[in-house]
Formats: C-alpha cells, sequence, structure tokens
C-alpha cells in the first residue's frame, strides 16, 4: 500500500518539474508531450505553448513595424528622421515591455506549475483552454 502511495507522488512530482520545465522558451513541447494523460501537465504544458507563440507573434509584428518605419520610410527626406525615432522606439521599449512581461508571466507559471497550482495566465489562459491536443 506505502509503495503504491510513493509511486504516485513521485508521478505527481514528475509532473509538477515536467509542467515547470515547460514555461522555458522552446520547452512547451515537455509536458504536452510527455504526460499526455497527466491533465495538470498538459493544462501548463498548453498555457506555455501560448505564451511563447504569442511572444514570437509580437516580436514579428515589431520586426514588421520596425523594417516599415526605420527601413523603408526612414528614407524619406527630411522627415525620414522621425520614422526612424518612432521605430527606435516601438522596437526598443515597446520590445523590452514585451519581454519583460513574457519573463513575468513565464516565472509565475514556473512558480505555480512547481507548486502544483493550476494557475491560469489572464487573458491567454482562456485561449490555452480551447486548444485540443
Amino acid at each position: 500500500m506505502n509503495e503504491d502511495k510513493l509511486e504516485i507522488n513521485r508521478s505527481a512530482e514528475a509532473n509538477r518539474v515536467s509542467a515547470a520545465i515547460g514555461y522555458l522558451p522552446f520547452f512547451f513541447f515537455i509536458p504536452i508531450f510527455s504526460n499526455k494523460e497527466d491533465e495538470f501537465a498538459l493544462f501548463h504544458g498548453k498555457q506555455s505553448m501560448v505564451l511563447f507563440c504569442t511572444l514570437i507573434i509580437f516580436w514579428i509584428a515589431i520586426w514588421l513595424i520596425d523594417l516599415i518605419f526605420g527601413g523603408i520610410l526612414g528614407h524619406i527626406f527630411i522627415i525620414g528622421f522621425l520614422f526612424k525615432v518612432v521605430a527606435w522606439l516601438i522596437h526598443n521599449v515597446i520590445g523590452s515591455i514585451i519581454s519583460l512581461g513574457y519573463l513575468v508571466l513565464a516565472v509565475l507559471g514556473i512558480i505555480n506549475a512547481s507548486g502544483g497550482n493550476y494557475w491560469r495566465i489572464p487573458i491567454l489562459g482562456a485561449y490555452s483552454e480551447r486548444l485540443k491536443i
């Protein structure tokens, strides 16, 4: 009887570790594919996947804005300098805020997953629950 309990505890601990590792960039697939039967690991795996994909989408948008404003419109005579300033601000200020937000949410996810808590990321958590994996 005690061996069964010990095995369940080891399994739960492994699932928490797997769910926490999933919040590291590029590692969201670990809790999704290694523990497909475990609801806890799958919950955090899907949530970390949505968080990471959102970061990538934002950075692609920032890169495109930087390309358009800084690279193309920045060559316009006289006012091109203003476009380059706007591109720099968007790239550096907005990009830093988005990256910092990702970092904070990932750390909160790691803390909650390693603690065994179901923590839903505001706004993005609703999208992760819709995923059918």
